[in-house]
């Protein structure tokens, strides 16, 4: 009977210790992605923003903008409010400047960021509905939104180097 108890309370000190763990890894993660996308938004000149490899594709402007519009829909998803003034219907012809870009960028990544840590570990197995098709969780819309982040970073950084910008955290002066 001692064993049992022993084992019964052992096994509820690694539930209550992994409470929030997956929370706590995919902010870290997504924190860390964030940070070298801000870095390159601030390392890409203004008058660069503009700048495409061709035509049919993002600017540096929209991709960055795309990421804040993807930053406040996964937030929301996860229950988050969109900051008052943001219209998602026009937020990538909204932001014009590298500033206000770069302002909205880091505020996205604030609230969804803040989102995922405060993510129920109950909320992750909710469903969520997307506007496309598929079976969506909290876990998987965090998921998403870290992947995504990922995605648009690879394609921030191959623009730079077209550009011949060096990643800030890859320079090697």
């Amino acid at each position: 009977m001692k064993k049992l108890l022993i084992i019964a309370l052992l096994l509820c000190s690694i539930q209550a210790f992994c409470q929030g763990q997956f929370q706590k890894e995919t902010a870290g993660s997504l924190s860390f992605v964030s940070g070298h996308v801000m870095q390159l938004a601030q390392a890409i000149p203004a008058d660069k923003y503009t700048w495409k490899p061709q035509d049919g594709v993002r600017s540096v402007a929209q991709v960055c903008a795309h990421i804040v519009s993807a930053n406040y829909f996964f937030a929301s998803k996860l229950g988050a409010k969109i900051p008052e003034g943001v219209n998602m219907q026009t937020l990538e012809t909204d932001l014009k400047t590298k500033d206000a870009i770069t302002a909205e960028l880091k505020r996205s990544y604030d609230l969804i960021i803040g989102a995922i840590k405060n993510a129920p570990d109950a909320s992750l197995t909710s469903k969520i509905e997307f506007p496309f098709p598929g079976d969506f969780t909290g876990m998987s819309t965090i998921l998403i939104a870290l992947g995504h982040s990922n995605e648009h970073l690879g394609q921030l950084i191959a623009y730079a180097r077209m550009n011949k910008i060096t990643p800030p955290w890859s320079d090697s002066k």
